[in-house]
């Protein structure tokens, strides 16, 4: 099968050859600033065999040049990578929707325990799982610097502080993209739908960077910039939806909102009791429904969640057949009540995934 390209912003580290040049990038915040962000884009090559993972065969990195920045030549002309990788991401989702009629672009914010190539292969494999023969799809990861893992504490915490301290990058690089969209022509339009999806941890840096971007609009509405925004797992505060101060301001970015969530997801019990965060959004849903939009739809997959010992219940959202087809219908238009193998729960006010026999 053919090799994906995933696009990529990162303010992680820069991991650099002995001529200076930028081959990759590290497990820490960068140093020139925890904002800075260089963008490109990867080939990612699909397994070979059963049970193996995608693969990074290649990383261009998009050349950057900004005085005072990443050069001391006052008269240096500034080149922003962030320009030649929307450029290219846009001729790809105007090819793509030609090609099938429909496309939908996805923005990925990945969880705890990820390196920028897990983060990547990641979006490789959502990409060709969520795409159907009438729409097409193309994935755009944040990677920002998560290399921690469930244990010890210390490595836990380490992400989480990396994840609050990513926000203002999440959200510049956000904002630099819908600057970007309003700015095209008619003729130069995609008529792409842009669509966000946060998975475990991913959700915590959603969180900070909404706070960021309510911060950036002085109390204004915020930009309903996306079709679906997806909350998978969310290792996040099951309060989040409710409080102002994290949360519950993002169904305004939003058309819909779809929470994810599963009671025996063994990463989030751990997060819950081992780690001393309070009951987890991903874990059994909004601590409360009142007041929630109507706009927000509660998707249980206690019953679809199981996967391998080691990713501990948590990756169902990529895993489990059940799942991806619940997205795909989603992403398809369907209504929340007429997708297959969803049953409506009134006093849990959520729709439960059935698994299939």
């Amino acid at each position: 099968m053919a090799n994906e390209t995933i696009y990529f912003a990162t303010n992680r580290d820069e991991l650099k050859n002995a001529q200076g040049i930028t081959i990759g990038f590290g497990d820490k915040l960068n140093p020139v600033s925890p904002a800075y962000l260089r963008f490109g884009a990867a080939e990612v090559a699909p397994p070979t065999k059963k049970n193996a993972d995608w693969s990074v065969q290649s990383v261009q990195i998009a050349p950057e040049s900004i005085p005072g920045v990443t050069t001391d030549d006052p008269t240096a002309e500034k080149l922003l990578g962030s320009a030649a990788v929307f450029d290219a991401l846009r001729q790809r989702l105007i090819t793509a929707g030609r090609a099938k009629g429909g496309v939908d672009l996805i923005l990925l914010l990945h969880g705890y325990a990820s390196s920028f190539d897990n983060a990547l292969a990641r979006a490789a494999e959502i990409k060709r799982a969520y795409a159907t023969k009438q729409r097409a799809v193309e994935v755009a990861v944040f990677c920002w610097p998560s290399d921690g893992s469930l244990t010890p504490l210390i490595a836990y915490k380490s992400d989480r502080d990396d994840a609050r301290s990513s926000a203002k990058a999440v959200a510049r690089a956000l904002l630099f993209f819908l600057d970007y969209l309003r700015r095209l022509t008619t003729d130069q339009m995609c008529q792409a739908r842009l669509n966000l999806l946060a998975h475990s941890m991913g959700n915590y840096v959603l969180r900070n960077a909404v706070q960021a971007i309510i911060s950036e609009f002085g109390g204004k509405r915020l930009p309903r910039a996306f079709t679906h925004i997806f909350l998978m797992a969310a290792d996040e505060d099951d309060d989040a939806l409710n409080d102002p101060d994290k949360l519950a301001r993002l169904p305004e970015m939003a058309e819909a909102v779809h929470v994810y969530f599963a009671a025996s997801d063994r990463a989030l019990t751990i997060s819950d009791v081992t780690k001393g965060n309070p009951d987890r959004l991903g874990s059994a849903g909004p601590h409360t429904l009142t007041n929630l939009p109507q706009k927000i739809t509660l998707i249980d997959c206690a019953k679809v969640c199981q996967t391998t010992l080691m990713d501990s219940n948590h990756q169902y959202y990529r895993q489990r057949p059940e799942v991806v087809a619940d997205v795909c219908a989603v992403l398809d238009g369907t209504r929340p009540e007429a997708i297959p193998g969803r049953a409506w729960v009134p006093a849990r006010g959520a729709f439960v995934v059935a698994a299939k026999p």
